[in-house]
This record gives C-alpha cells, sequence and structure tokens, in this order.
C-alpha cells in the first residue's frame, strides 16, 4: 500500500472516529439535560413549536441553539414576544440601519418577564422621546451568567453590529460561574491574532462537543487539587466549592477580556451594578470595606456568629464583591462606563422597587435603571442629544 493510501486511509479513520465520539457527547449533553445540546443534535431532535397559536408560560431555551424558542409567552397575564434570533422583543434586521444599536446583556432581571416593561425597552422610549433614534436588543436570559453572556455576545450578539454592549450580571454569575468547575480561564485580546483564537476557542465550546467535554472535564480535574484555602464552601450544597480566585480576579479579569473584545469590534463597553435588596443598613456597611476585606468575610462567613441568616450573608458578600471588582475595571479603563443604579434602589422600601425576592425589579425598578443608564450615555457622550 502506498503512502498516499495508508495516509488517507489513517485520516478517514480519525475522521469517523471523531464523528463517533461527537455523537457520544452530544447524546451525553441531552441524557444530563443541559441547556445545549450542540449542533448534531439539529439533525436528531425536533421542535414542535407553533409559534402563531402557542402561548407558553415558562422561557423556554432551544436545546440546538441556546437561545429562547421563538414565540408568545405569558407570564403572570405579562405577555413577551421572542422573535426569530430567540431573544426577547419584536422582528429586527441584523443590519444596524439607524447607526445606534444598543445591546443589553444579562439575566433574568435585564429579561423583566415580570413587568410589562423591562429596563431595555424603556431605555429605548427615553432615547426615541429624545429624539435619538437609537434601538436597544434585550439579550437578557433568565439564569444565566457572564460565560454564556460572553459565547451569546461572541458568536450570535456581534452579528448585529451594536454600538454599546451593556452587562449587568452579578448574581447569576455567583450562582453559576463562580465554582470552581465552572470558573474559565481569562485571555486578554491585545491583537487580531489572539480575536481570531478568542473567537475560535467561543466557536468550539458552542459547537463541538468533544471540546466542550474536555473543557467542563479539564476544570473539574482542576479543582481536585485545591485546598481548604482557596474555595469557599457553597450555602446550597456543602460538597460545592467557589472559587476564591473568582471573586479576586477572575470575574474581573473576565470583563476584560470582554471589554478588549469590543475595543477590537469598536464598540463601547458598559457595566452595570446589580442590586439584591437583602439587607440595606448591613450592606451598605459592608460596602464600607474594601474588596479583601469582604473576601475574607466571604471565606468565614459560615462561621459568623453576628449574622444568622447564612445564605443571605453569602449573597451580601458577593454581590458586594462582584461590585467593587466593577469599580476596579472602571478605575484602570478610561473607555469603560460603570452605571450605579444601587444607591437609588435601596433607598426606599424593597416592594418599591423590587419584587418580593428583593432581586427582580417592577415597573418602577426597571425606570430606575433605565433612566441611569439614559443619564450616562448622554452625560458620557457615548449618545449626543
Amino acid at each position: 500500500m502506498s503512502n498516499f493510501k495508508k495516509i488517507f486511509f489513517i485520516t478517514l479513520a480519525n475522521i469517523f472516529l471523531f464523528i463517533f465520539i461527537e455523537i457520544t457527547l452530544t447524546f451525553f449533553f441531552v441524557f444530563h439535560k443541559t441547556n445545549y445540546y450542540g449542533p448534531l443534535a439539529r439533525l436528531f431532535l425536533t421542535e414542535n413549536n407553533d409559534t402563531e397559536k402557542t402561548i407558553m408560560y415558562e422561557m423556554s431555551f432551544n436545546k440546538k441553539t441556546g437561545m429562547y424558542n421563538e414565540g408568545e409567552y405569558n407570564f403572570n397575564n405579562v405577555k413577551h414576544f421572542v422573535n426569530k434570533y430567540g431573544f426577547i422583543g419584536e422582528e429586527v434586521d441584523i443590519e444596524n440601519k439607524s447607526g445606534c444599536r444598543l445591546i443589553s446583556l444579562g439575566g433574568s432581571t435585564t429579561a423583566g418577564i415580570e413587568t410589562k416593561e423591562p429596563y431595555p425597552k424603556i431605555l429605548e422610549k427615553l432615547l426615541n422621546q429624545n429624539y435619538l433614534n437609537c434601538e436597544v436588543l434585550n439579550f437578557g436570559f433568565s439564569g444565566k451568567a457572564l460565560n454564556f453572556l460572553e459565547k451569546i455576545l461572541v458568536n450570535e450578539g456581534s452579528k448585529f453590529n451594536p454600538n454599546i454592549i451593556t452587562i449587568m450580571s452579578n448574581r447569576n454569575s455567583t450562582m453559576y460561574d463562580s465554582y470552581i468547575t465552572s470558573a474559565v480561564a481569562t485571555d486578554i485580546i491585545n491583537s487580531k491574532f489572539d480575536l481570531y483564537l478568542y473567537e475560535l476557542k467561543n466557536f468550539l465550546f458552542l459547537e463541538i462537543m468533544t471540546y466542550r467535554f474536555l473543557s467542563l472535564v479539564y476544570n473539574r480535574a482542576v479543582s481536585l487539587f485545591l485546598d481548604d484555602e482557596n474555595r469557599i464552601v457553597s450555602p446550597f450544597n456543602p460538597r460545592n466549592y467557589h472559587s476564591i480566585n473568582y471573586f479576586q480576579n477572575g470575574y474581573k479579569d473576565q470583563i476584560l477580556r470582554i471589554n478588549s473584545y469590543c475595543k477590537e469590534k469598536g464598540i463601547n463597553l458598559v457595566l452595570i451594578k446589580q442590586a439584591f435588596f437583602i439587607d440595606p443598613n448591613m450592606q451598605n456597611n459592608i460596602n464600607l470595606l474594601s474588596k479583601e476585606e469582604i473576601i475574607k468575610k466571604l471565606i468565614n462567613y459560615k462561621n459568623d456568629k453576628n449574622y444568622s441568616n447564612k445564605t443571605d450573608l453569602f449573597w451580601m458578600y458577593t454581590n458586594a464583591i462582584l461590585n467593587k471588582n466593577l469599580d476596579e475595571v472602571e478605575a484602570e479603563n478610561e473607555n469603560i462606563i460603570l452605571v450605579d443604579p444601587t444607591k437609588k434602589l435601596y433607598a426606599k422600601n424593597k416592594l418599591d422597587f423590587f419584587q418580593k425576592d428583593g432581586l427582580h425589579l417592577n415597573l418602577q425598578g426597571n425606570q430606575v435603571i433605565a433612566n441611569k443608564i439614559f443619564e450616562d450615555l448622554v452625560s458620557n457622550q457615548l449618545i449626543k442629544k
């Protein structure tokens, strides 16, 4: 057999082996009911959605794309529409015809399905009322954190050629990204080649289940070698650990990486501090401390004898730490705008601005967020009246 034939058959065998592994891991993710099954699932799975007749009562994710399923949703008699691209809102053109387009990235607080008008929708109205022909696309996804939002920005959001990206991700980032097995490595983009590698890694994680599986296995393996001084016991499951490094540097570095991507793409980045109404007096006292002091308290929060509700204590510490990371990011990067609506949101009683859970906003709370974003966009001349 000639060398050419040997190379051909070896290559062919490796291709078939890869396809077999990819199919196997696709079914692995299906079996474990993850939010995303990968592209091969599009060949085997079907979505039975009659978007004109069906009203769904929970925001459902499309297992093939990772985005929402298209259709009309009803949440406590509040209706929202998901367009064909899989995000909340009316149909839009991919082309940025107005030359003024914002994308609001975030979790359920950004999605705002509890109220008739999420803050991205109110912000768009404010801009148009002030004779600014601007679009605001609502890329809020319930239960999704910064890892997901970053990949959505690179693989989906960038297609819409936005001028400005806003990000609000605090509580979900703690809940889902700060676990030792979830924290991602950071790669700051300093060149076109770095940008290419960054986009390639995001593409591989979303589209190649073998790469996705190996990445998750690697994170799991790393977590096994960390000692107690480098991990924080979860208040929800004592066998799960949050990464101290995530609160010290990981979250901040990820924001910096997103910023470097935005600069390469000519996009302005706006960060928004997230409020979590738990115990405002206690939270005000926590905010007087430095980030390092709060991290020390977070490490030992289980042993705190002065505050009985350890879950609330965990949330207050982590919320303050991530917001302080945003302060550091803004101080180190002149191009980043930081919007802080928390003081006004904490100034009144909980139900003046929040739902009962103290996290999701009512209509008045959404107006506070939208107004503060609008004011800061205008004052920093990202949008000119």
